[in-house]
């Protein structure tokens, strides 16, 4: 949806450049937009590159992608290389200045552990490899490879039906099939629970090629896909290897994969009806 109106009386816009839940891409002129539109109405733009920021997109901050220049940003998580906990807030000196002027304001943006030195030692040497270790360019480059190589599978089957992302940030979304075998598969599991299609790929993909992938969301249809930034060249045929696997064999019904989807049906109706039971006592 397309921000179309702001008034003074809004304090900030909050977005994440890439949305996390469901790897969901903006249009190519929405930041953009809503960037000159805060710069009109005096609107804070706020960048949340928690998840995002500090390589994974393949550039150190995912809203350089479309060249727009936030007045704050929100990182974490990467930023201590996933040890400790830490979060850290960048923004524009006029609004540092603004917030903390005088002394009786200094406390204004505190916490009992927002000093921490671990966290931050830890920043400090995670910002260091970034750098000495190429590991940015190197996710540049790992993930045009990765990319490339799962959207060359949308062609031979049926049930993969987008991949979009940039850098190591990979969403792999699946589709309702066109064959009359698989579509009534499809449908068995669908109307068991929505979404659950998805587990026959993270279920297989987990066990029998040691990868760990996630679904979005619980009723979502893509899988999202985060390797660290120290990925090689190995790592990616590994991978490519094991979607392709996987994804083939989810095709071949009946088959291993449809008998883990049989499994799954049961352990959903199950489920529902001990759900059920509990409602009318």
């Amino acid at each position: 949806m397309i921000l179309r109106r702001l008034t003074s009386t809004v304090a900030a816009f909050i977005v994440e450049p890439i949305q996390g839940k469901g790897v969901n891409m903006p249009d190519e002129h929405y930041l953009k937009g809503a960037a000159d539109l805060c710069r009109r109405y005096g609107t804070l733009f706020v960048a949340d590159e928690v998840q995002t920021g500090l390589g994974r997109t393949g550039r150190f901050l995912a809203i350089e992608h479309w060249n727009v220049e936030p007045d704050m940003i929100l990182l974490a998580k990467t930023l201590s290389g996933g040890h400790v906990p830490v979060g850290a807030v960048l923004t524009r000196k006029r609004i540092f200045d603004a917030v903390f002027d005088r002394m009786d304001k200094s406390i204004v943006h505190g916490s009992t552990f927002g000093g921490n030195d671990l966290a931050m030692a830890a920043g400090i040497a995670t910002l260091e490899a970034l750098v000495s270790e190429e590991l940015i360019e190197n996710a540049a480059r790992i993930a045009e490879r990765l990319l490339n190589g799962l959207a060359v599978m949308i062609s031979r089957y049926e049930f993969l039906g987008e991949v979009r992302g940039k850098g190591l940030m990979i969403g792999i979304e699946f589709r309702a099939p066109r064959s009359f075998k698989l579509r009534v598969s499809w449908k068995a599991l669908e109307t068991s629970r929505k979404g659950l299609f998805c587990q026959l790929i993270t279920i297989p993909l987990f066990k029998e090629h040691k990868l760990l992938t996630q679904v979005s969301s619980h009723t979502g249809h893509t899988i999202k896909l985060l390797p660290p930034l120290i990925i090689s060249d190995d790592d990616c045929d590994w991978i490519l290897s094991a979607f392709d696997s996987v994804i083939s064999d989810s095709h071949r019904v009946p088959g291993a994969v449809w008998s883990l989807g049989k499994a799954l049906v049961g352990h959903t109706m199950r489920a529902t009806m001990s759900e059920s039971a509990d409602l009318r006592a």
